[in-house]
């Protein structure tokens, strides 16, 4: 199992974490300190962005290769996109529920990036896809499916999509996964990135 550090100088918080981590973490009350100890590939972090935490200091920590989790007691769709851009793989209010925090963990540690639904929103309408540049991503894609991506590039989320087009949340979650799968992405965003570098084209 890789190691886990926390960075957290709120001890209601740390407790939180504590609680919902399934090995024994580091915890690091300097994000300098972090340099001298041993870090493992891929190592995750939890970390809890401060005042003092400066997203220099963020961006030299992916760099290191930690995959980073930041908690945020003032979270705002704007600071979160910044921060995905530096690398982070997830971005939570600092308060979010134990069963939410357990659900992020596993998703970046399982390889994927942990999105809350603003923030999906938000960032697949930043990307802000131009229409009818080249449709090549359309070809293995049913009628149906292309509704079903057209949606998510305006940021539309399952129930909203679904009632859209007049099928049931888990139909549109059947879609998804059929489409995820036949253009070999993960997610919304990445289904949002891969279409628009295919117009771009």
């Amino acid at each position: 199992m890789k190691q886990t550090f926390f960075y957290v100088q709120d001890p209601n918080v740390l407790k939180t974490w504590l609680e919902v981590s399934s090995d024994k973490p580091k915890i690091v009350y300097n994000l300098d300190e972090i340099e001298t100890q041993a870090i493992e590939l891929n190592a995750l972090l939890l970390l809890h962005k401060t005042p003092s935490v400066t997203s220099q200091q963020i961006a030299e920590l992916v760099l290191k290769g930690f995959n980073i989790i930041v908690f945020s007691n003032e979270p705002n769709t704007e600071d979160s996109i910044g921060l995905f851009k530096l690398g982070i793989k997830g971005f939570l209010n600092t308060y979010a529920a134990k069963p939410i925090i357990e659900q992020a963990i596993a998703t970046v540690e399982s390889g994927n990036v942990w999105l809350g639904q603003n923030i999906m929103q938000a960032m697949i309408q930043a990307i802000n896809a131009p229409p009818e540049k080249n449709d090549g991503w359309k070809e293995n894609l049913t009628d149906r499916e292309i509704q079903v991506c057209e949606a998510v590039l305006t940021g539309q989320n399952n129930k909203q999509i679904a009632d859209q087009i007049f099928v049931t949340e888990r139909t549109v979650k059947a879609h998804l996964h059929n489409i995820f799968q036949k253009l070999s992405v993960k997610d919304r965003l990445s289904l949002a990135i891969k279409i628009q570098n295919w117009q771009d084209a």
